[in-house]
């Protein structure tokens, strides 16, 4: 299958980070750590699923301002068996860096039987996870069958907690669709269990509607739920503002594709240790 021009212009990019990356030398001591979710992450900016989709940039993107790197979307059906080398637990000197795992359904697959395809994922990806992020794609039917899919997940993950130090956290993709009624669908969420929301912000039509539907979450939130803001991050000044209004992550993905490598010298002018970025 042909490459789309999006699709090159992302693997470009990753290639330009990794090399900046491994160019740094030492790695950066982040100066604004967070802690959420059970976890500390070295910084509050990470990069979004379905750009590192299969984790090169793990060696190196805590040295480039990034506290975490999400890959994937990966499904159980077709990523179990060959996962790449970057999916191993990560050398000493990256164990700050936050790896999450996006998982999704197999294409195709009826919604009856969501659950079981999730919980295959979770059972390939557990063990090589900080976090997981269930991802209910473009098709399903509403936010109250995926609640239904994250409880039986939240269930299994912690029949698993026995192998782990820790529980893996597990957070939910909220869809830009979801978001008329954002209030009511987050608390169903939180009542699931979830112990994050990841907030999509794509297509959004304003970047004040974004803020005002972040800020409003965070109040049925509370302390207890991750709220991850993603979508429509193109500057420092605009992740900072998303964490203003009650994001405690932001995750960064298209913003890298246009200004790329001008938002990652003012990310790590921020996050990595320097001073204040003027972006």
């Amino acid at each position: 299958m042909t490459p789309t021009p999006r699709a090159l212009r992302t693997r470009w990019a990753v290639a330009r980070l990794h090399r900046a990356g491994t160019a740094t030398g030492e790695p950066a001591r982040g100066n604004r750590p967070v802690q959420a979710m059970g976890l500390a992450f070295p910084a509050p900016i990470g990069l979004a699923a379905g750009f590192d989709r299969h984790g090169r940039l793990l060696e190196c993107a805590h040295r480039l301002g990034f506290g975490a790197v999400e890959l994937g979307t990966h499904t159980a059906a077709n990523d179990v068996a060959g996962l790449p080398r970057p999916m191993l637990p990560p050398k000493p000197a990256d164990r700050t860096l936050r790896r999450g795992v996006s998982i999704g359904r197999a294409a195709g697959l009826d919604w009856a039987h969501a659950e079981a395809d999730y919980l295959r994922a979770l059972r390939a990806f557990h063990a090589r996870a900080d976090y997981l992020t269930l991802n209910p794609g473009h098709d399903c039917p509403s936010p109250a069958r995926f609640v239904d899919v994250a409880a039986a997940v939240v269930e299994a993950r912690d029949r698993l907690v026995r192998h782990r130090r820790r529980a893996l956290a597990i957070v939910v993709k909220l869809p830009t669709r979801w978001l008329g009624d954002a209030e009511r669908v987050a608390a169903a969420f939180a009542g699931s269990g979830a112990d994050g929301l990841l907030v999509s912000a794509e297509g959004a039509r304003s970047r004040a509607g974004v803020h005002a539907c972040l800020a409003r979450l965070a109040e049925v939130a509370g302390p207890r739920l991750c709220l991850i803001s993603v979508g429509g991050v193109d500057s420092v000044r605009e992740a900072e503002a998303r964490l203003r209004a009650g994001a405690t992550l932001v995750q960064i993905h298209r913003g890298l594709l246009t200004h790329d490598p001008s938002l990652v010298r003012a990310l790590q002018r921020r996050y990595a240790g320097g001073g204040r970025a003027g972006r």
